[in-house]
């Protein structure tokens, strides 16, 4: 949709005019576009104003917003509340504004930063070279960036850092490459993340705070690597070569599939979601395993417990944007923590609001805070600590 059709709905939803076509059709050009590469500008910003004003006013409090409870909206529209008014308030706090910062090597949109506001996280991560050698990849330039035996790690123009052969066939692979695997650590710090295309295909996407250890090519039988933090996979078919990924406790097997690993130390559990394939999940402790289907999330801690999700929230992070839905303030800190590169303490009670909707991970920290203070919870920004109070 264009500009002006999608002001036009966001403005009718405000005042309450949409039908519940224009409604299903605003959410669906939402989730479509909320990787936000789309440049818009609004020239007038009373107008921005004005209707973050309004939006403001429609946000709902304690029942509406989800706080826990069973309640029930009385509107018919009550499935698309909630998504719909943090998507308002995204479109208007992200697509309509008037000045942007583009950074370099990243897709990150930002509107002019109050002082003491935090900018987004982008596009960064460090690569290790088994001989100790760092390479800072946000700062380096496209093309070969080091040649490793027969294998050359290369930037491309979207940024992307690929391991592939120098030779076309692999039988061409030197004797002496083989003797012993050759390993490479990638690692994104605080609000970065990376995306890493392996010498057999598989592509990885790695999530801020995460490492992964990985052979620059995989010998004839296996294919494993070990996760810390959070990745998302998409693995090359090879029938005869399963591919593994450990992480803490656990370990996944696969043979060609797409999951998302979320192995974060201050999480509760290790959890892998599965979104086209199948896979196994082995409890190390135990030795136990069982498979996933499409739509189904392990979470591995004292035991394998699967359960059927919305995939939506796992793989929020790599398309752009938080996710929440039912989360705790402590999740939702936790993620903007990673992203922002903050730390959170809580005064008096820890408020026990429960949050449900997306907002674009392109916003600064005090634009999220703001949103998220429309839920009668209240937030303070000191340095690099964000204060919570109820």
């Amino acid at each position: 949709m264009q500009k002006e059709e999608v002001r036009e709905l966001v403005e009718k939803y405000l005042h309450n005019t949409a039908s519940r076509e224009e409604e299903e059709r605003l959410l669906q050009w939402y989730w479509k576009e909320s990787s936000l590469e789309s440049e818009w500008e609004l020239n007038n910003s009373q107008t921005e104003n004005e209707l973050k004003s309004m939006i403001y006013a429609k946000i709902i409090k304690h029942d509406e917003i989800d706080t826990g409870s069973n309640c029930k909206s009385k509107s018919k529209f009550s499935r698309l509340r909630v998504p719909l008014l943090f998507m308002a308030v995204v479109i208007i706090g992200t697509y309509f504004y008037t000045s942007r910062v583009q950074k370099e090597n990243t897709d990150q949109v930002v509107t002019s930063v109050k002082p003491n506001d935090i900018l987004p996280g982008g596009s960064r991560a460090i690569l290790t070279l088994a001989d100790g050698r760092k390479i800072e990849l946000d700062e380096s330039e496209n093309g070969v960036l080091v040649n490793q035996g027969s294998i050359k790690v290369h930037k491309n123009s979207d940024g992307i850092i690929e391991y592939t052969f120098i030779k076309q066939e692999r039988k061409d692979i030197a004797v002496s490459d083989k003797a012993e695997p050759v390993y490479n650590t990638i690692e994104t710090p605080v609000g970065g993340k990376y995306q890493l295309n392996l010498a057999d295909g598989t592509k990885v996407w790695l999530n801020s705070s995460s490492s992964l250890r990985f052979p620059i090519f995989f010998s004839d039988d296996n294919r494993e690597v070990e996760l810390k933090g959070e990745a998302y996979f998409e693995v090359s078919k090879d029938f005869k070569r399963k591919f593994s990924v450990r992480s803490g406790i656990q370990t996944v097997e696969v043979l060609g599939t797409q999951f998302n690993i979320n192995a974060y130390s201050d999480e509760k559990s290790i959890k892998t979601t599965l979104f086209e394939g199948e896979i196994r999940v082995i409890d190390l402790k135990t030795n136990d395993s069982k498979l996933l289907k499409p739509g189904e999330q392990s979470n591995v801690d004292q035991s394998i417990q699967i359960k059927r999700i919305d995939t939506q929230a796992e793989i929020a992070w790599k398309e752009g944007y938080f996710y929440f839905k039912k989360a705790d303030i402590q999740t939702v800190m936790r993620q903007l923590g990673r992203w922002y590169g903050v730390t959170t303490r809580y005064e008096g009670n820890i408020p026990v609001n429960h949050f449900s909707g997306s907002i674009s991970n392109s916003l600064t920290l005090l634009e999220v805070l703001e949103i998220l203070e429309k839920s009668d919870i209240h937030f303070s920004l000191d340095g690099k600590e964000v204060v919570v109070m109820p």
